[in-house]
Parts: C-alpha cells; structure tokens; sequence
C-alpha cells in the first residue's frame, strides 16, 4: 500500500530590489534535501515545497531580468515564510527601500498574525523590525548593519554576532549567504539534524557554523562603536533577568572597569547600569503592549525585585507608570 508523503509548503517572498540568490539559492537547498530523502523509507518521506509568492497584485516579479512566477501571498496554506534580503548600497539606502514596502509590511503583520514561522536573511531583518513585530524579541542582521539597526529599531534586541537566531516563531539570520544557512535550519527544523548535516556536505557548507564573530571587520561597520561596547551589549541582554556586577562585565570583555566606564560613554553616552536600565524598560514596554501578563510577572522578566522597583524606573523612563502605560493598548493588568 503506498503511503502518501508528508508535504511541507516554504514561501519565498518575491519583492521590488530583494536579492536574488535570496530568493533563488533556498530552492536549490530544499531541492538537495528531497533528493536525499528518497533515501528514507517511504512512509518516513517528507518533501519540501518552495514556492514565489508575492504582496503585490502582479503574477510575475521581474527583477533585473529574472522573471519570478509568483503566487499571492494572501491566502497561502504555508508551514514556513522566508525573506529574502534587501538589495541596498549602504545602511541608509535601505530606509528608503523599506519606505516603498508598504503592501509586504502590511501582508507580513497579517501572516505573524496567524503565528507563523517566519525566517528573515540579512537585511531582511530590517524590513521584518520596521513591522514593529520584533519589538522586545531578539534577532540578528548582517554584522556590518548592527549600528544602523540599533539606532533604527532599538526596542529590538539585536545579537550581531550570532548566525542564527530564533525568537519564537521568529527567525532571522546574518550575512549575505546565511541564507543557506536558513535554508539549512529549515531542513532540520521539518526533516531533522541528519538530513542538515547531509545537505550541508552536498553543498560543501560548514554545518557547524553558528557565529558572525570571524567575519567581522571593524572597521567597516556603520556607525559602529568599540568593539568592547557591543561584546558587553551582547552579553548584557542576554541578561536583563538576571543580578550581573561590574567586574564580571569588565572580566567577560578582558578590560579594566574603568575603560569598560569609558568606551561606553563615549560610544553610548550612558554607563552600562543605565544602558541595562534602558533595555529593561523597553523590555516591559513591549511586553506592557503585546502580552497580560501580571505586573508581577514582568517585573521578574525584566529584572526587578518586585512591581514597587519595576513602577520608579518605568516611571523615571517613560513618566507614566506600567499599569498607565497598559491601558493605553486596551489590555487590563
């Protein structure tokens, strides 16, 4: 009796300047994993189901030459979205780029809406934070990009030297080619470990790779700070929960705590109790927004002791308490 194949529908959204091995490269992965599953028993097959889709009205994306049949993305019966990257020149082209993405922002709110796994490449974090459905989550970008995204979209918390990051059903990567590594992730997150490591081999990949870190070059990130400073933001919000002292930041970044005081006034213009203050509070303020969880609760997720110390410093940053601040959005504490 033949058993009927497990199908899984990957979206790839088509848009105006996207890039486009972005948009092409994926399918060659997932084309890679199929072949190697029919190595698999039958009844333990799955196929893996790329498909162009578009927010826009047209049926064909025609970007520089290449012509993209696309189907529209409303509507779709989809298990994963992918994003490709923005095709941009600098840092700054890509605000403008995002400015004319009007229908894809509005189609992606709707399909994170049905909590859908969503995976942005590159620059294409930025489209996705430009949302506002990165607020209070933690995602990654292009490690030349760090400045300009923590200046644009600082209630996201971004970890640029990670390859890959998820939040939920959020998943974002660095770098141009990360893509493969996305396309990877989704091979194991639908097919398992062993097919990723096999595709990988296939494709002549590191499968163990996971951190921006060894391509980093300083001196060209946008807008960048110290090193140090971004080593200590790292490790800073990956504990905004958590008691943390001076000396074990300063230890962790291999400095004295007096320089550490000092490259992050110098490239902050605040200390790093404040800087740890402020990601806090923006912490509660996306959390105040998007979830009803009790004022209890949130105090310990963001750090504080009790309501009585989350209440002084969000009214210190924001001039309104936690509780004024939720009945803004309609939700009761």
């Amino acid at each position: 009796m033949a058993t009927s194949q497990r199908i899984i529908r990957i979206g790839i959204l088509v848009y105006p300047g996207c890039l486009l091995s972005g948009a092409v490269v994926p399918r060659d992965v997932f084309s890679i994993a199929n072949t190697l599953m029919q190595l698999r028993p039958p009844g333990q097959q799955i196929r893996l189901e790329p498909v162009w889709l578009s927010a826009r009205d047209q049926a064909v994306e025609n970007q520089h030459g290449l012509s993209f049949a696309t189907q529209p993305l409303d509507g779709q019966q989809l298990d994963a979205l992918m994003l490709p990257g923005i095709d941009h020149q600098s840092a700054y082209d890509i605000t403008d780029r995002i400015a004319l993405m009007t229908q894809e922002q509005l189609a992606l709110r709707d399909y994170l809406s049905q909590g859908k796994l969503l995976i942005a490449s590159c620059s294409a974090t930025c489209l996705l934070a430009n949302t506002g459905m990165l607020d209070g989550k933690r995602a990654t970008t292009s490690w030349w990009l760090a400045a300009y995204f923590k200046q644009q979209y600082p209630k996201v918390i971004l970890e640029a030297e990670e390859l890959i990051v998820q939040d939920g059903n959020l998943v974002s990567s660095g770098g141009l080619t990360s893509y493969i590594d996305l396309a990877l992730w989704l091979v194991a997150h639908f097919c398992g470990e062993t097919l990723r490591q096999l595709c990988a081999k296939m494709l002549v990949i590191d499968a163990n790779r996971n951190s921006q870190a060894p391509y980093i070059a300083t001196a060209m990130i946008q807008n960048q700070g110290h090193i140090i400073v971004e080593r200590a933001r790292r490790w800073l919000n990956k504990r905004l929960d958590q008691p943390w002292l001076m000396g074990e930041l300063a230890e962790h970044c291999h400095i004295s705590q007096r320089t550490l005081l000092r490259r992050f006034q110098e490239n902050v213009g605040l200390s790093p109790a404040q800087y740890v203050q402020q990601l806090r509070i923006e912490r509660a303020k996306a959390l105040l927004e998007t979830t009803k969880i009790s004022l209890e609760e949130l105090a310990g997720r963001c750090g504080y002791q009790d309501v009585s110390s989350l209440s002084k410093v969000f009214k210190q940053w924001t001039q309104v308490t936690p509780k004024e601040y939720r009945q803004r959005f309609g939700l009761r504490s």
